[in-house]
């Protein structure tokens, strides 16, 4: 059985696109790692700092080990571009 997690981003004002270009880097890295089915980056339609990321992986434990493919100094860089954490919620079928 597949488990699909869905992720929030929200960015600050002025790094709407900032926030989008590291999640389209993140997204590219997530796609080619073990267990992931499929994985893609959504704008929100009414508001330009509103992103999801759609991910499906083979097991929970295939997206918990697919957390150190992006390094922890991109994340950390990145951070200033967030408004807010960001959260993600397990979803099964």
């Amino acid at each position: 059985m597949s488990i699909t997690r869905i992720n929030h981003f929200e960015a600050k004002p002025g790094h709407e696109t900032d926030l989008r270009e590291f999640m389209k880097a993140v997204v590219a890295e997530i796609r080619g790692v073990d267990g992931c089915i499929s994985c893609k980056l959504l704008n929100g339609a009414e508001d330009k700092a509103q992103l999801a990321v759609i991910e499906e992986w083979e097991s929970i434990e295939h997206h918990k080990a697919a957390a150190s493919v992006i390094p922890k100094e991109k994340i950390e860089k990145a951070m200033v571009y967030f408004a807010k954490p960001p959260f993600g919620i397990y979803y099964i079928k």
